[in-house]
């Protein structure tokens, strides 16, 4: 990667290689995209489905029309490659425990397993996963996809003890004796209870524990009308759940008003697409019963949520109570600890409901004890507590081998926002992303979202900006004649002394490295100034070379094919970044060592990647023609193909192969 990080990368908490893994799957190698997405998190197949993706909401795509489809990409290359397990490094003798084996706690385990320690897992529930595994619905989250993350965990080393509950069935400090470490891992397992009248009413239930029956098949009582206080992401899903498990109804009440409500935007949307509806602005002020079963709630308008610092504080409406009928309410106000693994330890939780800590990681006043994810951070996605666990990893890892402390994050300098001037200049391209999911019905828990199909993933892939991967400039070989000004699509080259490209405008597009005369351009994203990759001893006799824009094959090139040929008689590919980046020297050079014939394939009408590229190869297409008619070469061997609506570009192709027999 870039001395500057793409903004992508830097709002994802395990700073995955964001722009890599979309190069990749724009090339079509899908198991380097696999390897570069799980560098960095042993969860890839999870978080391709419920990941917040904070990259797309920093994706300066959005400064031209709507971010990149970023998760959607993600869930693409990973069920479409498959993966190898990882080598662990030799074994150092040294043996870690870890307490919970949900996200944060099997990311510290595996981690520590790669570095060569041995790490086991304690894990109360049956199954590890943790919230993965109890709180996510399988509609968001298929058990395949949670089981598939969990073999490659467990197939690099990771040991996991199910059914041990630490507090009960053994103890911190045991766990202290036998270990050289042990890090507690567990997440905020326990919802907070809504201190209203009636709140303990059969039929009322906690969201997690809710949530957490549905998924373990003991499939709580549900019928009529359901009532869900809370307006999160735990909300929805107990929402949502509560339909699939034969809810006539289903309503969702929450202090704050649409706009400010804490889940995220498309859950939300998905929930009231299926049915859930909203009523925001309340606050509950009781449960009703009768004949000791709930037959409705009590709410009062809500006048505000927080105070004028931005403290949650809210201040409710005198005397506007309403009653809303309802037949069971679940609660989802919040999540808490459950201390009970502290049981037999002697130590205690902090204020707040959370370990105290030294640091981040320490546990307070305890040599070799470390804790990480939710129990140490608060609440926050699954990315935040993978995160957490490989910092802790790596505080240990530290620890065991004599270290102390951790050396600073390298924060690393992002790259600015895209300016006004080149954004208008790009061309708009719509997103693409797979349908949402069907809606939920009674007694019916898994309804997966469909996966990208690879037409779909291909021409995401190509609206990604490549940000920070444009033209570089050698100031010993820069001439100063303007070429790369004169022929930019986007007006990003400052003149000076020398040609400076700023980081934030170039696209990658290449041009200005075909023209430049005297080679001082450089692209990273493709290595112009290398040349197209042609033979020059006289490999292309007989062959057809074809020279192909990146964009042109996203949708219907299969281009894999072309390469497969390329290694026969017949084809030989050349890929450019744009069709814009074309040299008139580069096709001249085919026919001088032997081509048959040449076709530059670029984009069809209103889908080129960078404007005008297409009209200046087709200029540099004319400009051949005339030059090999005057060297005796017929100018039919030569042509500029475009995919229009009735043809693409495979078989526009074969329809000039075959022209040349």
């Amino acid at each position: 990667m870039s001395e500057l990080l793409p903004p992508c990368t830097n709002a994802c908490p395990v700073r995955t290689d964001v722009r890599g893994y979309i190069a990749a799957i724009a090339r079509r190698d899908y198991a380097e995209a696999c390897r570069l997405i799980r560098a960095r998190n042993p969860f890839p197949s999870v978080c391709a489905w419920v990941c917040p993706h904070p990259c797309e909401e920093a994706c300066r795509r959005a400064g031209v029309d709507m971010p990149l489809s970023i998760r959607e990409l993600k869930r693409f290359a990973v069920e479409n490659a498959a993966w190898s397990p990882a080598v662990p490094a030799p074994a150092t003798g040294k043996k870690v425990a870890v307490v919970g084996a949900g996200p944060a706690g099997l990311t510290a385990a595996y981690e520590l397993v790669l570095r060569g320690h041995r790490a086991v897992v304690y894990e109360r529930h049956r199954s590890p996963g943790g919230h993965f595994f109890t709180s996510l619905p399988a509609y968001r989250l298929p058990r395949e996809v949670l089981q598939r993350d969990l073999e490659t965990i467990l197939a690099a080393g990771v040991e996991v003890r199910t059914g041990v509950e630490v507090g009960r069935d053994v103890t911190v400090t045991r766990l202290r004796d036998e270990y050289d470490a042990v890090i507690i891992g567990v997440g905020l397992r326990a919802s907070k209870r809504l201190d209203v009248p009636g709140g303990g009413l059969p039929g009322v239930y906690p969201a997690l524990e809710f949530l957490e029956m549905a998924n373990l098949g003991e499939r709580p009582r549900v019928s009529g009308r359901v009532a869900v206080v809370g307006g999160g992401d735990v909300a929805m899903d107990a929402a949502r759940t509560a339909l699939r498990l034969g809810a006539s109804e289903v309503l969702v009440i929450c202090l704050e008003e649409r706009e400010q409500m804490p889940a995220h935007r498309w859950e939300v949307d998905e929930a009231l697409a299926e049915g859930v509806t909203l009523l925001p602005g309340r606050g509950p002020a009781g449960i009703m019963e009768q004949g000791g079963r709930v037959v409705g709630l009590k709410v009062q308008k809500v006048k505000s949520v927080f105070d004028p610092d931005g403290r949650f504080n809210p201040v409710y409406e005198p005397g506007s109570f309403e009653s809303v009928p309802c037949d069971t309410v679940i609660t989802a106000i919040g999540q808490a600890p459950d201390f009970r693994f502290l049981n037999g330890s002697g130590l205690k939780a902090g204020e707040g409901g959370r370990l105290v800590l030294d640091g981040e990681f320490f546990v307070a006043g305890v040599r070799g004890l470390f804790a990480c994810g939710e129990i140490a951070a608060g609440p926050g996605p699954a990315i935040a507590a993978v995160a957490s666990g490989r910092r802790a990893a790596e505080l240990v890892d530290r620890y065991l081998k004599g270290a102390k402390g951790l050396p600073p994050e390298d924060e690393g300098a992002v790259i600015g926002p895209l300016p006004a001037k080149v954004a208008g200049r790009i061309p708009r391209r719509a997103r693409r992303e797979a349908a949402g999911p069907p809606g939920g019905k009674a007694g019916v828990l898994l309804v997966p979202r469909p996966v990208p199909a690879e037409p779909d993933a291909l021409y995401e892939a190509g609206r990604c900006l490549s940000c920070g991967l444009g033209a570089r400039v050698d100031g010993a070989k820069c001439a100063a004649c303007l070429a790369c000004l004169r022929v930019c699509p986007y007006g990003v080259p400052v003149a000076g002394r020398q040609a400076v490209m700023p980081v934030e405008g170039c696209l990658a597009c290449g041009i200005c490295a075909s023209v430049c005369p005297a080679g001082a351009i450089a692209v990273e994203k493709v290595d112009m100034a290398a040349g197209p990759h042609l033979p020059l001893d006289g490999r292309l006799a007989g062959k057809v070379a074809v020279f192909t824009c990146l964009g042109a094959c996203e949708e219907r090139l299969e281009l894999d094919a072309l390469k497969k040929n390329g290694g026969q008689p017949g084809l030989h590919v050349i890929e450019m970044p744009a069709a814009g980046a074309l040299r008139l020297e580069w096709i001249l050079n085919a026919f001088e060592n032997g081509a048959a014939g040449a076709a530059v394939i670029a984009c069809g009408a209103g889908e080129c990647c960078h404007p005008g590229g297409t009209a200046y190869a087709q200029g540099v297409v004319a400009r051949a023609r005339s030059i090999l008619e005057q060297a005796g070469v017929a100018p039919e061997r030569l042509c500029c193909l475009r995919p229009d609506g009735e043809r693409d570009a495979a078989s526009l192709l074969a329809g000039f192969i075959e022209g040349l027999k």
